[in-house]
């Protein structure tokens, strides 16, 4: 059906060749725009099981088995949302169709439209519109959006940073959430996104990093960021951590003790529960010790797998934003004012044993048993500075918003 676009598809092949992009091309009928449906072509099918987004050939036939994906309309300057219905009907032997939802509004029949994937999401371009087909020949705004490593980064960076210095132009920021989780919770939420407790990151490949900038006299010291979070793979649990070492203590703003392990963890530096870490690069692992206060003897306790720790970073932080806040409270309230961007992608895994080791990257352990003898713990987190980040991403870029 390509030759039944209202415009030829050739002056597009040479920029989608420059770009180094996959792409498929589709073109409505007036019967299938009008319908609400379109063919699912070969480059189609092709182009989505190759990013990983779908496979036709996998799916049951019917209504009920209708998947949705996230998508996006591109415009000359601009992206609006929408959704993907991939589905095979029961009728004509389930042949793959596909339709956008809002199409209509967005393009007529016969336009030429190209799709391309970027970390899950579908985009639709319509070659046909005179303004977008010259931004992204000329390139403007669509041929920048659809280069993977310019110097004013990639469509899903873009997209992020424009909706993050919007959520800045609000000014100050209630939190939607009490204490240390709220400078994170209330950008989420104003993003539109849920708190993300799984491994993956939270913006379609891009994880999300917030701190305060906290102010102590005249100076600021901006608190440490978490990397991630990892369990030990062998030795104590968790909690036989807590059980062993912990101790009756009583927490910051409250009244009552509670025993509990609430710590930083360093190599080479005993903590105030008699713990340490230690890098044993023969055996590639990342040890807690315990040293007897006594006898000065160390003993092992847990470990990482220092490949399983390199993987986790790698994992949690393919591109990442760390959002600085300024805080203030407002009427007995905390509010946010997002107001500088750290951008880092592509870690050093090989520099994650030396920083371990020299103190840089740190990790902190906070467990309690509760009153009523319900147990918690915030995780393993893996920590550090901000101002240490270059020294395990290349070539940040900061943005002040």
């Amino acid at each position: 059906m390509l030759s039944a676009a209202d415009v030829p598809l050739e002056p597009f092949l040479a920029q989608f060749a420059q770009l180094n992009i996959p792409v498929a091309f589709l073109v409505p009928t007036q019967t299938g725009y009008t319908k609400s449906i379109m063919d699912a072509t070969a480059p189609v099918r092709e182009l989505l099981e190759d990013a990983r987004v779908h496979v036709y050939e996998e799916q049951l036939q019917g209504p009920d088995n209708k998947k949705k994906v996230e998508s996006c309309f591109v415009y000359p300057d601009h992206l609006e949302k929408t959704e993907a219905s991939l589905y095979r009907p029961k009728t004509k032997h389930g042949d793959p169709r596909i339709w956008f939802s809002g199409l209509k509004q967005y393009c007529d029949p016969y336009n030429l439209l190209a799709l391309v994937v970027i970390d899950g999401v579908i985009y639709v371009i319509d070659l046909s519109n005179p303004d977008i087909a010259q931004s992204l020949i000329d390139g403007g705004y669509v041929h920048s959006l659809l280069t993977a490593d310019d110097t004013e980064g990639s469509i899903i960076e873009r997209e992020l940073l424009r909706k993050i210095q919007a959520i800045h132009d609000e000014g100050f920021l209630p939190s939607v959430t009490e204490g240390d989780p709220g400078v994170g919770d209330t950008l989420e939420h104003a993003l539109g996104i849920n708190r993300n407790n799984d491994k993956n990151p939270d913006y379609k490949g891009i994880e999300l990093k917030t701190l305060r900038a906290k102010r102590n006299g005249k100076t600021k010291r901006e608190t440490r960021s978490t990397l991630f979070s990892q369990v030990p793979d062998g030795g104590l649990k968790y909690r036989e951590i807590l059980d062993t070492y912990g101790k009756m203590q009583i927490p910051r703003n409250k009244d009552k003790p509670r025993f509990q392990l609430y710590e930083t963890f360093r190599v080479a530096h005993v903590n105030g529960y008699g713990l340490l870490l230690d890098v044993d690069e023969a055996s590639d692992r990342l040890y807690i010790l315990h040293q007897d206060p006594e006898t000065g003897k160390q003993m092992r306790v847990s470990w990482w797998d220092m490949s399983e720790l390199r993987k986790r970073l790698l994992q949690k932080h393919p591109r990442t934003f760390w959002v600085t806040a300024e805080s203030e409270t407002i009427s007995g309230v905390e509010h946010f004012l997002y107001t500088k961007i750290l951008y880092t992608k592509n870690p050093n895994t090989a520099l994650l044993t030396p920083l371990l080791a020299s103190g840089v990257i740190t990790v902190d352990l906070a467990a309690h048993i509760t009153e009523a003898g319900k147990y918690r713990d915030h995780g393993a987190l893996f920590k550090i500075e901000k101002k240490n980040l270059p020294l395990l991403f290349a070539t940040p870029e900061e943005f002040i918003l």
